[in-house]
């Protein structure tokens, strides 16, 4: 029994901690690119409640042990849809994606960060799938979409530059000329006011 009660704490630990990691509330880079980690270990949290569930289940009678196996069951049927999103979050997003900084703020802060789907297009430089701002502190970086181009066909990156503290100045050279668009941003919460663009969805963990 006390192995059953070591399953049912390790499980529980185990979702609960993993339950944030892929939520990711704060945006943290460190916890978006390990997200198969965090999946991966929620589902061996869901695996060991489940058996700790059925342990339980066959030391007990009456309505405990069909409340047991139920629940047992529920955990089991959570593991499997674990395993079935983390296998089509796997399929769907190409990890083989390049980022490259465009440029960083005057007291080394922020940067904001080019975004290619495909590591292949990746040469044409003014073609980026996303903008985005982040901060330089490492694992804990937190990240905020910035936007993108507003019409890739016609218009392309020329420069990205800080403006000042809260402020980036994105230039796009298109057949009408070049053309500034300003986006503001909260350098507290890291938060972005109005994305610029709508063509492209804010992806890369930035909710």
């Amino acid at each position: 029994m006390r192995w059953t009660y070591c399953l049912l704490v390790l499980g529980g630990l185990l979702v609960i901690t993993t339950g944030p990691a892929v939520i990711n509330p704060y945006r943290f880079i460190g916890l978006g690119d390990w997200l198969w980690l965090w999946c991966s270990l929620a589902v061996a949290g869901f695996g060991l409640l489940s058996v700790a569930g059925l342990w339980l289940a066959t030391a007990c009678r009456g309505i405990q042990r069909w409340l047991l196996a139920s629940l047992a069951g529920v955990t089991a049927l959570a593991g499997l849809v674990g395993v079935a999103w983390g296998g089509l979050n796997t399929m769907l997003v190409d990890y083989s994606n390049e980022q490259r900084i465009a440029t960083v703020s005057s007291d080394g802060r922020f940067a904001v960060v080019l975004y290619y789907a495909d590591h292949r297009s990746a040469n044409l430089t003014d073609r980026p799938d996303g903008l985005y701002l982040q901060t330089t502190k490492g694992f804990f970086s937190k990240r905020a979409y910035l936007g993108c181009l507003s019409d890739s066909g016609a218009h392309r990156l020329d420069s990205v530059r800080f403006a000042d503290a809260n402020t980036i100045v994105v230039r796009q050279e298109g057949q009408e000329g070049k053309r500034e668009r300003s986006v503001s941003f909260d350098p507290g919460k890291v938060r972005v006011s109005l994305p610029m663009g709508d063509s492209c969805p804010p992806a890369l963990y930035t909710g």
